[in-house]
């Protein structure tokens, strides 16, 4: 025992044991300081990171679906009115189905679309009620999938036979615009809370039909999306 093997360093320790336990007291004296006073700095607080979600009605390549959307954003304020940053949005209509889309037969379409935008947002920023309008301009890379199965009775004329095909499953990318706008309530110095009406442009894009669907005669879709979202947006300042 390294103690026993030196008894004039276990008597010091034993007779002064807070010279070894000084300094983790200092250090969360520090922490605790940091922790009393952030709330108090707002003056300083010119950055922001807020998640957003909301529901959705996103007009497809196949029609009008409702579903959801979600997204991170970060903003700095560089003037009292003027603040610029980044966004990723992700807009996740449910998939839709159709007896209508090919002669037949039941298809069913899946969408899945994501973002990423160069923000600038108007409005101030000292205020407890902070209305604000917001345009984002950038990248989409989204993705198409439609399956399709012959209804009862009918059966694919290349082998007679009645299983589900995938005939479109493809992805591509295009010209993204976002505006919105809302307001944000102040709950804390470093906590707000609101609400947004936003309305997202998907630019257009091909998706390319599978080999299956080629040889059944089924081209390539074309198209822009757009979806319109009312959500909620929860903001730490920092």
């Amino acid at each position: 025992d390294a103690r026993r093997g030196n008894g004039e360093a276990g008597r010091l320790e034993e007779e002064a044991p807070f010279m070894s336990r000084a300094e983790p007291p200092r250090l969360w004296a520090v922490l605790l300081l940091v922790v009393l006073l952030a709330p108090r700095a707002q003056a300083d607080e010119n950055t922001e990171l807020a998640f957003h979600v909301g529901k959705i009605t996103m007009k497809t390549v196949q029609g009008s679906a409702s579903g959801s959307a979600y997204g991170l954003s970060y903003l700095r304020s560089t003037t009292d009115l003027v603040a610029l940053g980044l966004g990723i949005d992700f807009l996740r209509p449910a998939d839709k189905g159709s007896d209508t889309l090919i002669a037949n037969g039941r298809t069913l379409t899946s969408v899945d679309s994501s973002s990423v935008l160069g923000l600038v947002r108007l409005g101030p920023t000292d205020e407890v009620l902070r209305p604000y309008f917001m345009l984002g301009v950038g990248m989409h890379f989204s993705a198409v999938k439609l399956d399709a199965t012959p209804m009862t009775g009918f059966t694919w004329a290349d082998t007679g036979t009645s299983e589900k095909r995938t005939l479109i499953d493809s992805g591509g990318s295009g010209v993204a615009i976002k505006i919105q706008g809302g307001a944000d309530y102040t709950c804390t110095d470093n906590f707000l809370a609101g609400g947004f009406l936003a309305w997202n442009s998907v630019g257009s894009t091909s998706y390319e039909s599978t080999s299956q669907a080629k040889a059944l005669g089924v081209d390539s879709i074309k198209g822009s999306m757009s979806a319109i979202t009312f959500g909620i947006k929860l903001t730490a300042r920092f």
